[in-house]
C-alpha cells in the first residue's frame, strides 16, 4: 500500500513538473537556447494569482471556481512577459556562442529574482483553496483534492499546447522554424515574430502551472531555479523538442523522486535524478521520445 501512495504521488507531482518542462522543450527545440529563466516563469506566475485573488477576496484565499478564474489571468500576463523578454534580450544572442545565451538567460533570472524580493519580500507565500473534504480515499490511496486539481491543470495544458503545435496556423509556422528557420522565412513565415510567441507560449504555459503550484507548495521569488534544473532533467530524459517525450520524463521523474524520499530519504532525490540522467544519456542519448525530437 506504502508503494500505491508513493507512486500516485509521484504522477501527481510528475505531471506538474512535465507542464513545466514542456514549455522549456519548445524553446530549446525552436529557438535553440537553454533558457535558464524558465523556472522564474512559474514564479511570476504562481505571484500573478497570488495577488489577483488577494485583489478579489482581501487574501489569497477562496473557492476552487475563483483560483481557477485566475488562471487565464496568470497565462496571459507570463505571455507578455515571455514575448516581450525575447523581442528585446533574448533576440540578440540567438545564433551566437551558446555560453553567451546561458549567460543572457541567467542574467535575466537573476534580475527577476532581485525584483520579485524588492515588490514583495521574500517571504513564502501559498494561496489557500476552499474544500469541504481536502482530501480522497481511494482504496486505501489518499489524493489530496488541490494536487488532483492541478495534476488535470497540468495536463490540459500540456495537451493543448500538443493540439495547438499540431493543428493551428501558428503551430505549423512553430514547427517550421524549429526544423529550418531559413526555408521557414522563404516561405513567408516572420521567424523572429514566430519566436517571440514561441517564448511567449512557453512562458504562458509555465505561469499558469506556477499558479497551480502555489495552491500546494510555498511560492518565494528564488523558487525558480529548481524547476529549472527539473526541467532540464526532463527535456533530456524525453527528447529535446518532444511533447509527448516531457510529459512522459516529467511523470518518470516525479515518480523517482517520490519513490526515493519514501524509501530513502528526500535529500537523495536530486543525487538519484541526476544519477538516471547520466545513465540515459549513456544508454539513449537522444532520450526516450529521440525520434520525435529528430522530426
Amino acid at each position: 500500500m506504502a508503494l500505491t501512495q508513493f507512486v500516485v504521488n509521484g504522477l501527481l507531482i510528475g505531471a506538474i513538473f512535465a507542464g513545466v518542462a514542456v514549455g522549456f522543450a519548445l524553446i530549446w527545440g525552436v529557438v535553440d537556447i537553454i533558457n535558464l529563466a524558465h523556472g522564474d516563469m512559474v514564479m511570476l506566475g504562481g505571484y500573478t494569482s497570488y495577488w489577483a485573488l488577494s485583489l478579489v477576496t482581501g487574501n489569497a484565499e477562496g473557492s476552487p471556481l475563483l483560483f481557477l478564474a485566475t488562471i487565464p489571468l496568470a497565462i496571459a500576463v507570463l505571455y507578455v512577459v515571455g514575448y516581450v523578454l525575447q523581442r528585446t534580450l533574448v533576440s540578440r544572442v540567438i545564433g551566437t556562442d551558446i555560453f553567451l545565451t546561458l549567460l543572457v538567460t541567467f542574467g535575466i533570472s537573476i534580475a527577476i529574482q532581485q525584483l520579485a524580493i524588492q515588490a514583495w519580500s521574500a517571504n513564502p507565500r501559498s494561496i489557500q483553496v476552499g474544500f469541504a473534504d481536502p482530501s480522497i480515499n481511494a482504496a486505501g490511496v489518499v489524493i489530496p483534492k488541490m494536487k488532483l486539481v492541478a495534476f488535470v491543470g497540468a495536463l490540459v495544458l500540456t495537451a493543448a499546447l500538443y493540439l495547438f503545435l499540431q493543428k493551428t496556423r501558428t503551430g505549423r509556422a512553430i514547427r517550421a522554424v524549429s526544423q529550418n528557420p531559413e526555408a521557414a522565412a522563404l516561405v513567408g513565415i516572420d521567424v523572429e515574430h514566430t519566436r517571440a510567441v514561441t517564448f511567449g507560449i512557453s512562458s504562458a504555459i509555465a505561469g499558469g502551472v506556477g499558479a497551480f503550484i502555489a495552491t500546494i507548495l510555498n511560492i518565494q521569488p528564488q523558487m525558480g531555479l529548481i524547476y529549472t534544473l527539473k526541467s532540464f532533467v526532463i527535456v533530456v530524459f524525453g527528447g529535446v523538442g518532444s511533447i509527448p517525450g516531457a510529459l512522459a520524463g516529467g511523470l518518470l521523474l516525479g515518480t523517482v523522486e517520490e519513490l526515493t524520499a519514501g524509501f530513502v530519504s528526500s535529500q537523495w532525490t536530486l543525487a538519484v535524478s541526476f544519477t538516471l540522467l547520466i545513465v540515459l544519456l549513456v544508454v539513449k542519448p537522444q532520450g526516450l521520445f529521440g525520434q520525435e525530437a529528430e522530426r
